[in-house]
């Protein structure tokens, strides 16, 4: 009989050395750019992959992250020529980026890619600006998930978790100093 240990999922031991961030990619930041987030996405994968030395042809799969403000994967890898094994769009804010990366070494591990591109784009004057102001004309419908957020005024990160901690506050008596050291 063999003993089974128990896995540390804090450990990174396995994963360590392994993997890097090999290019960065940018836009200029400037209000109105009057562009669309499919040229800003476009350029930012475009001069990552030149920092990192690849063609398209070495880049097979594509994360990106948006708030219903943004361009989605297969319109950049169109653009650019990549054909990814693996894409995926994940709806959602500012913390998105860290679980893309550990996404990105997942399909990796998994084979299912070599290499990744991770974007996000969005214009954030001109368009839909977080909080809620900004062109409305430039607001792409309600539908999804954005039907129980954007459909109720919920735009920004403060607006949709406001109402968590206010139930909180409420049930168990938390202060708003106490909330506000979270």
């Amino acid at each position: 009989m063999t003993q089974k240990k128990d896995i540390d999922a804090t450990s990174n031991k396995f994963l360590r050395g392994k993997y890097a961030i090999a290019g960065i990619g940018e836009t200029g930041y400037v209000r109105g750019s009057g562009r669309t987030t499919k040229a800003l996405g476009t350029e930012a994968v475009r001069k990552a992959m030149q920092d990192a030395g690849l063609k398209p042809g070495d880049v097979d799969g594509m994360l990106s992250y948006s708030f219903n403000d943004s361009t989605f994967t297969p319109n950049i890898a169109g653009e650019l020529g990549i054909r990814p094994n693996f894409y995926m769009d994940v709806y959602g804010g500012g913390s998105s980026i860290e679980a893309l990366i550990g996404i990105a070494m997942g399909v990796i591990e998994a084979g299912m890619c070599n290499t990744v591109a991770i974007f996000r784009a969005m214009n954030g004057y001109s368009q839909v600006r977080i909080g809620g102001t900004g062109d409305r004309s430039a607001v792409r419908p309600l539908n999804g998930g954005s039907l129980f957020s954007r459909g109720y005024g919920l735009m920004s990160a403060g607006q949709m978790f406001c109402q968590s901690f206010m139930r909180h506050m409420y049930d168990y008596g938390t202060t708003p100093e106490q909330v506000a050291s979270v």
